[in-house]
C-alpha cells in the first residue's frame, strides 16, 4: 500500500449547529479561503471548499428572511460542521485531496474531478523503443516527461521530436521480418525500418539514445553539439554546410518551443513551491521531490524579532532537513494531477521553483519573492 501525502491534516474548527452562539462562532472564522465538511447522521458528509469560509457557512448555516426552501432543510439536518481555513489554492487542492481519500477512498477523484496529466513516454524496454503520449506513469525503465497542459500538447511536443529523429511510430509488436509491408514513414525516409529489417537492433538503439538525450534536456545538448559544428564549418569556409546546420538548428529550437519549461522527467520531478499562509505574514513552501509532495514548511514573520540567520542560509537549513528523508512511495500521477490543476490554472496564487538537485535552487529569486510576500495582503 502506497504511503499517503505528507500533507498533515490538521486540527479542524468544530461548529455546533443547534448552538445558540453559532453566528458569533461563524463570525469569528477568517474570511479566508477554506474546506468544510456538513455532517448529518447516517449520511456521508457534504466536503467542499470555499473562497471566503466564513462568508459560505454564514449562508449556509444561519436563517435569514430572505432565504428559505433547501437551505432550510439543509440546516435542520446538519448535525455537525468542520472546517479547516487555509492559505492558499494550492493549501486547498492539497488538503481536499486528503480529506476526499478519507472520507471517500473509494470515489475521491471522481469527486474532485482529478485528472492524471498526460506525458510523453519513450519506451525504453521496448526493444525497438517508441514515443508515446500517456495519462499516466510508465513502470520503471521507461522515460516519462510530464506533465503537459493537455493531451494535445503533448501530441504536438512529441510530433515534433519524432520530425527529428527515425525512431518508429508504430505501436504494433514488431516481429522483424524483409517481407514485413513497412508503413509510408519508412518510405518517407522517417524512419529506421527495423521491421524490415534495414537496421540492427544495435543501429536502432544508438537512434532511440538520441532520443532519450533530447527529451532529457530538452534539446539543448543537441544544440550545443549543431552549434559547435556550425561554427566550425564557419571556421572552414563551408558555408553550405554551415547554412544546413543552422537550419537544422532552428528545426531543433522549434522543437524545444513546445515544451514549457516545467516539463521534466517524472521521477526527477523536483521543485518548492511557495504561497501564502494561513497567518497574515506566513508563507508556506510545498517541496516535490521525484513527482511526490513532501512535508511543507510554514515561516511566520509575525513577531519582530530579529533572526540570527539570514533568510537565505534559514530556507537553506530548513529545506535540507526536510528532504534529509524524503517520502519515495505514492500516487505519483495523481499526486502530479494537483500540481499541474494549479500551476496551469489561471488562478495560480504562488510561485514554483524548480530544481534538479536542492543546490541548484534558484535561493536568490526564492528570498526575494518571499520578501515580498510578507507585506499583507490588500483587502478588495
Amino acid at each position: 500500500m502506497d504511503s499517503v501525502l505528507r500533507v498533515k491534516i490538521p486540527a479542524s474548527i468544530t461548529l455546533d449547529p443547534a448552538a445558540p452562539d453559532l453566528q458569533e462562532s461563524i463570525a469569528g472564522l477568517p474570511a479566508s479561503s477554506g474546506i468544510y465538511a456538513l455532517a448529518a447522521s447516517g449520511h456521508a458528509p457534504h466536503l467542499a471548499s470555499s473562497a471566503n469560509l466564513r462568508r459560505r457557512l454564514a449562508r449556509l448555516l444561519t436563517p435569514s428572511r430572505a432565504r428559505g426552501g433547501s437551505l432550510d432543510a439543509l440546516r435542520e439536518k446538519v448535525a455537525s460542521v468542520d472546517c479547516w481555513p487555509t492559505g492558499s489554492r494550492l493549501e486547498t487542492a492539497l488538503l481536499m485531496y486528503q480529506l476526499a481519500r478519507q472520507y471517500f477512498p473509494g470515489e475521491y477523484l471522481k469527486r474532485l474531478r482529478l485528472r492524471t496529466p498526460w506525458f510523453a513516454c519513450l519506451r525504453r524496454k521496448d526493444p525497438f523503443p517508441r514515443l508515446e503520449i500517456l495519462n499516466r506513469i510508465s513502470p520503471a525503465g521507461d522515460s516519462t516527461f510530464g506533465p503537459f497542459l493537455s493531451r494535445d500538447a503533448a501530441d504536438a511536443y512529441a510530433q515534433q521530436v519524432l520530425q527529428l529523429f527515425q525512431i518508429r511510430r508504430c505501436a504494433e509488436i514488431l516481429t522483424p521480418h524483409p517481407d514485413h509491408p513497412g508503413c509510408i514513414y519508412g518510405e518517407m525516409n522517417q524512419c529506421l525500418r527495423p521491421c524490415q529489417c534495414a537496421v540492427s537492433a544495435e543501429e536502432y538503439a544508438t537512434e532511440s539514445a538520441r532520443v532519450a538525450e533530447f527529451l532529457a534536456t530538452n534539446g539543448r545538448s543537441a544544440l550545443a553539439s549543431l552549434s559547435v559544428a556550425r561554427e566550425r564549418a564557419s571556421a572552414e569556409m563551408d558555408f553550405e554546410q554551415a547554412a544546413q546546420i543552422h537550419k537544422r538548428i532552428e528545426k531543433v529550437g522549434s522543437a524545444c518551443a513546445f515544451r514549457d519549461p516545467v516539463i521534466a522527467n517524472a521521477t526527477e520531478f523536483n521543485g518548492v513551491a511557495l504561497t501564502r499562509g494561513t497567518g497574515v505574514l506566513q508563507v508556506r513552501l510545498w517541496p516535490m521531490l521525484a513527482g511526490l509532495w513532501q512535508e511543507p514548511i510554514c515561516l511566520d514573520f509575525s513577531t519582530e524579532e530579529s533572526q540570527p540567520k539570514s533568510l537565505d542560509r534559514q530556507i537553506r537549513e530548513l529545506l535540507a532537513e526536510s528532504l534529509a528523508n524524503p517520502r519515495t512511495r505514492g500516487r505519483r500521477a495523481e499526486e502530479m494531477g494537483i500540481f499541474s490543476r494549479w500551476y496551469y490554472s489561471s488562478w495560480r496564487d504562488g510561485h514554483w521553483f524548480p530544481f534538479e538537485r536542492l543546490t541548484d535552487l534558484n535561493y536568490r529569486r526564492l528570498v526575494r519573492q518571499i520578501s515580498s510576500f510578507q507585506k499583507p495582503q490588500q483587502s478588495v
